[in-house]
């Protein structure tokens, strides 16, 4: 395979329906995989390649991971399983060399544009103004971060309570900073799916036992469209003495709450050695 280009200019590549993974995708549990976060991208990318109903949003998204996915060549489906004029149904799958690593299943609705257009005023209780500066994760040598790699170049974080190297719960606004494929437009539902994942980060927390949790899944639900290219994270996990727990993060832009991030939680094997981070 050809070295990687240092600096990339989008999260993937394509040609034709397989992603070609460039250096901002990668996660920090291992440097040659993919980050929760730029799976939910390449799986989103999918999605919408066969959802181009412009009068239709995004309203729930399920994302089970099966296997982490590797910085190499992605073999993308997507179906519409489920058609009709009010409500759609489309499942998408992430595979390497014929082997299935994620699937996916979203729900699309119709909405009213106008209406939500009409009533675009900042309402009462909308979040307050971000910080000036962003959040430098990087800058932490405890924090096995890939650079270039998702948390610290394909978004920009500024946070207002607590940040994503420290125990949560955190309060922090986040933007993409690059599109998902390159020389492509990257949709606001597209860029929210791609920074879903990212709940887990910024309220992650150790289970009860003291050890790390992973996520296998992701649901988002939104009764809205994103307005902007922030999202202001509220994240906070709930565990159990039993090793499990949930991540939830409730999801506002500048005109208020627009949904809602569910993460299940497992604790990690031992030989992942990160300390909390996903």
């Amino acid at each position: 395979m050809a070295p990687l280009d240092p600096h990339p200019s989008a999260l993937f590549e394509r040609d034709g329906t397989t992603l070609h993974p460039t250096l901002l995708t990668r996660g920090p549990w291992d440097h040659g995989f993919l980050h929760g976060g730029a799976v939910c991208a390449a799986v989103g990318w999918a999605l919408e390649s066969v959802q181009t109903d412009p009068a239709m949003m995004l309203s729930r998204l399920t994302v089970e991971i099966r296997s982490m996915v590797p910085l190499a060549p992605l073999e993308t489906t997507a179906t519409v399983v489920k058609g009709g004029r009010r409500t759609k149904v489309v499942e998408s799958t992430l595979a390497h060399d014929g082997r299935l690593l994620v699937r996916a299943v979203s729900q699309w609705v119709r909405y009213d544009a106008d209406a939500l257009a009409a009533g675009n005023g900042r309402p009462a209780g909308a979040p307050g103004s971000r910080p000036d500066h962003p959040n430098d994760p990087g800058a932490r040598l405890d924090m096995n971060y890939p650079r270039p790699g998702f948390n610290c170049d394909a978004v920009e974080l500024r946070p207002i309570r607590g940040n994503t190297e420290d125990e949560g719960p955190g309060l922090v606004w986040v933007r993409l900073r690059h599109p998902v494929v390159a020389g492509e437009p990257t949709s606001p539902s597209l860029a929210l799916m791609a920074m879903a994942d990212l709940g887990v980060a910024v309220g992650w927390q150790r289970s009860p036992a003291g050890a790390a949790f992973i996520n296998p899944d992701l649901t988002l639900q939104l009764n809205r469209p994103m307005q902007g290219e922030w999202v202001l994270m509220a994240s906070r996990v709930h565990a159990s003495a039993a090793g499990v727990g949930f991540c939830e993060t409730v999801l506002s832009d500048d005109a208020g709450l627009f949904g809602r991030v569910l993460q299940s939680q497992v604790e990690a094997p031992e030989e992942l050695g990160i300390p909390g981070i996903a």
